[in-house]
């Protein structure tokens, strides 16, 4: 009876570290793609490097996970004590960091959604004419991409400090970045929806992405953010169960030898 419970214990921790190994690569290859995405490089916070140092966190994080699966999966072959404890105190590791992660996330969930504002307005505005670390061309693709057009709507690009005021008369033009035009128009149509348009007059949406980036962003974070919850605490309840396991195999390793004899 013992030596079956062991051995089931054995194929179910042998089965969860290989689990273990398939987070571990994909979130190494999902933390690579983010680093050399040049969307990603746009940051949602006040100081640009906080979502690289995340990533980089992240990429951390999944390359202990990758070697705890790996080490796990060995050392319960081979039957090695210490390399099962080994593996228990990575996957300890990563639980206290997921957990420290989610409880800052809880106390400044507040923040986020003003933080994500304050920031995107700002690059609209300001740092987007300054160019500055090179944003306009980072903008413009993730204005592409995620298929929205200003902070909150279109009209923000009135705000850049980019208007030009003609010399006769006393109207005034802005211009709207061409990454706000939709894929299906021609550029001539592309040009003519962003280019001198007069202040207060009708943007064409026919054109022109409607949404502005913020409100997609927060759309977006509202819709996933239960599908993200969900499938960190499934992640997170098979770690446990892996400490659990990896905790009764390391005390009871070699009995079933030391029975035989």
């Amino acid at each position: 009876m013992a030596g079956g419970c062991y051995s089931c214990t054995k194929y179910l921790f042998v089965f969860l570290n290989f689990i273990f190994l398939v987070f571990g690569i994909a979130g190494i290859a999902g933390s690579v793609y983010m680093l050399v995405d040049p969307t990603f490089s746009f940051q949602f916070t006040q100081n640009p490097g906080d979502a690289t140092i995340s990533v980089i966190i992240l990429l951390v994080a999944s390359i202990i996970l990758f070697f705890a699966g790996a080490l796990g999966i060995w050392a319960t072959i081979k039957e090695r004590r210490w390399g099962v404890v080994l593996c228990f105190c990575f996957l300890l590791i990563i639980v206290v960091a997921q957990v420290s992660a989610g409880v800052w996330g809880y106390i400044h969930r507040d923040n986020l959604e003003t933080q994500i504002r304050i920031t995107v307005k700002e690059t609209v505005e300001r740092d987007y004419r300054d160019n500055k670390n090179n944003i306009r061309a980072l903008f413009d693709t993730f204005q592409e991409k995620l298929e929205c057009c200003g902070a909150e709507k279109p009209s923000d690009w009135m705000n850049t400090g980019e208007i030009n005021y003609g010399i006769t008369n006393s109207k005034s033009t802005y211009s709207i970045p061409e990454s706000c035009c939709r894929k299906s128009i021609s550029k001539d149509q592309c040009i003519s929806a962003t280019h001198d348009l007069k202040i207060g007059s009708q943007i064409n949406y026919s054109s022109i992405y409607e949404k502005g980036c913020y409100t997609l962003i927060i759309e977006k974070l509202k819709d996933y953010v239960n599908v993200i919850l969900g499938v960190g605490g499934a992640i997170l309840a098979i770690e446990l169960l892996g400490l659990i396991l990896g905790l009764c195999l390391a005390f009871s390793m070699n009995r079933p030898n030391r029975y035989k004899a």
